[in-house]
């Protein structure tokens, strides 16, 4: 009998990123624990992943410990979210993408040869959403596990974490060149944005992967999603003033809304995909979402650097895999992934 196909998705939301870090890492432990490759693309035959999430993806895809990403984020949230009194966002964005993208390229280098690590180089499949603005197109960037796909693995994978994590309002949009190995043409790609834009939950994208590309029948699917927190967004002052000030300041309120909202609505389409309306229908894969949902007084921002508010956030993470954690080990690490053959290699 055929392995279920299992698919890992991880929702974009900044520094809330450390959430599913910390989830991932009490799995690594576990596998430790029974003496089993605590790696975890040993387990998931699809990773998706936005913003933030993609950098979670990529880095778990190589073969990067999710407790180092983890330890990425939570030494680093001062530089990377660092204040600027020249960078208020108002006409430009609140913060220079420039650290981020030398602390990626620096920890993924080491899973390649060469250092040059490329989105083919991960050991497992991946999905990563993103917007270009220059297109008007949206654009997931894939791993070579279709005959169709046969750009994207060449494309550096600190790129591609930065395109789907250049929030609008935080980071400017995600502008870089490349060239091909084996080819000396030079490529441009220019004006990537977050894909938290159009899939700040990927699910759907992992599903629609795996049931359409590649021909996995629903029944055979199952899908882990892992949240950032969902922040309730509720206006006790509905007549007052939403201008610029309200949605665009510091605060940027409507980015969090905006990637909130699309998250929670991603769950609610996937609840209907699998179970129809209503209860009592037979489910027809297996869908399980861990996610915090944040009081009016306790939200965490996307771009928060106190050290006790990201502690709390492992706290929240802690709390969840409590919850969880059992069922998720028997879901997915029971067994490993099907074998994983890229039809493009480097």
């Amino acid at each position: 009998m055929q392995s279920s196909f299992k698919i890992l998705s991880i929702d974009g939301g900044g520094i809330r990123g450390i959430l599913p870090a910390r989830i991932l890492c009490e799995l690594e432990e576990e596998l430790l624990g029974r003496g089993q490759d605590p790696r975890l693309h040993n387990y998931f035959d699809l990773i998706c992943g936005t913003s933030t999430g993609g950098i979670l993806a990529l880095g778990i895809a190589l073969g990067m410990p999710a407790q180092d990403i983890l330890e990425l984020y939570k030494a680093n949230a001062g530089e990377i979210f660092k204040k600027d009194i020249f960078r208020q966002g108002i006409f430009r964005s609140k913060y220079s993408s420039g650290v981020l993208e030398r602390l990626l390229r620096e920890n993924f280098a080491k899973f390649s040869i060469d250092g040059d690590t490329r989105l083919g180089h991960t050991k497992t499949r991946v999905c990563i959403p993103t917007y270009n603005m220059v297109l008007g197109k949206v654009h997931v960037y894939k791993t070579a596990h279709h005959e169709k796909l046969i750009r994207d693995y060449q494309i550096p994978a600190h790129h591609v974490a930065l395109s789907s994590a250049a929030a609008p309002v935080f980071f400017p949009p995600h502008s870089f060149q490349y060239t091909n190995r084996g080819s000396a043409n030079l490529v441009d790609v220019s004006g990537n944005i977050d894909g938290g834009v159009i899939a700040n939950n990927p699910t759907h994208i992992g599903i629609v992967e795996a049931h359409h590309a590649l021909q996995v029948p629903l029944a055979d699917i199952k899908v882990l999603s892992l949240g950032t927190g969902h922040a309730v967004f509720s206006e006790t002052k509905p007549g007052g003033k939403f201008g610029f000030w309200y949605w665009g300041n510091s605060r940027a309120r409507l980015i969090d809304l905006m990637f909130s909202a699309q998250s929670q609505n991603t769950d609610n389409l996937i609840k209907f995909l699998n179970n129809g309306i209503g209860e009592g229908e037979e489910s027809k894969f297996y869908y399980k979402r861990v996610q915090h949902h944040f009081g009016k007084t306790d939200n965490v921002r996307l771009d928060e650097t106190r050290p006790d508010k990201l502690s709390k956030l492992e706290t929240i993470a802690i709390s969840c895999f409590k919850e969880h954690g059992a069922e998720i080990q028997k879901q997915f690490l029971t067994e490993p992934k099907r074998e994983y053959r890229p039809l493009k290699t480097l």
